[in-house]
């Protein structure tokens, strides 16, 4: 077993230190429960908004781009896209209102397109002046940003943290990929099938919508899938 950390003084805690799920720190003494997992995922809070993407229509949620979306009961219910090759994103499903806090999470599966190209994700608290970004690639790997008016008036998007690898994520097409967002205040964490990958704190922007988005680029086609899509109340 992998020593662990004590939470109250940050020293090391040997393998005799575990006695079933509790600790004990040698050091200072202070004793407390082992996580199940080393990267355990934060609680769910209430379920504000969710879809159920065997049906078009539900309610808190538009379409975007219908004439390019199907839906399929599944399992699991699905909303797919068929995006022909293009520089910007496509929009797949946009939220009716307005989110400032909320924890937010979707699996996505890339079902056709070149690999070195295609990509899905978020963007969130989006308005006409800009927003915040994260997308993940069928390579595994990820990044994350905000979208903002250049000189010229023309919204880009622009990285926070450049695209990298994640061991968390699975590569390949009809892989199923779980994004979470947890947006609270300026404090932002993601987390790629249940790992944190990162955690940042931005304040650009306070509030706006939620959108599904697809990202084919010029030199490629894509068909792209997600479910199981929930937006939840910050967990406490």
């Amino acid at each position: 077993m992998k020593a662990l950390n004590c939470p109250n003084c940050g020293a090391a805690l040997p393998a005799r230190s575990l006695k079933d799920d509790i600790a004990s720190c040698e050091f200072c003494g202070t004793s407390f429960r082992i996580p199940k997992s080393l990267t355990p995922e934060p609680d769910m809070g209430d379920l504000l908004l969710g879809a159920d993407f065997s049906q078009r229509i539900n309610p808190g949620w538009e379409l975007v781009n219908e004439d390019k979306l199907s839906f399929h009961k599944g399992p699991p219910a699905e909303l797919r896209g068929k995006f022909k090759p293009q520089v910007n994103s496509y929009y797949a499903l946009k939220s009716s209102g307005f989110l400032d806090n909320f924890d937010v999470s979707a699996t996505i599966r890339f079902l056709d397109g070149d690999k070195e190209w295609i990509r899905a994700g978020f963007f969130f608290r989006h308005t006409t002046e800009g927003g915040y970004g994260i997308m993940v690639s069928v390579q595994a790997s990820y990044t994350f940003g905000y979208v903002a008016k250049d000189e010229k008036g023309e919204l880009l998007f622009y990285k926070i943290m450049p695209w990298a690898y994640h061991t968390a994520l699975r590569s390949g097409n009809n892989e199923f990929n779980r994004l979470r967002v947890i947006c609270n205040g300026d404090n932002f964490r993601i987390y790629l099938n249940g790992v944190l990958a990162t955690s940042f704190q931005d304040d650009r922007f306070k509030m706006g919508k939620f959108y599904l988005a697809a990202e084919p680029s010029e030199k490629s086609s894509m068909e792209v899938g997600f479910s199981d899509l929930q937006v939840r109340e910050v967990p406490r």
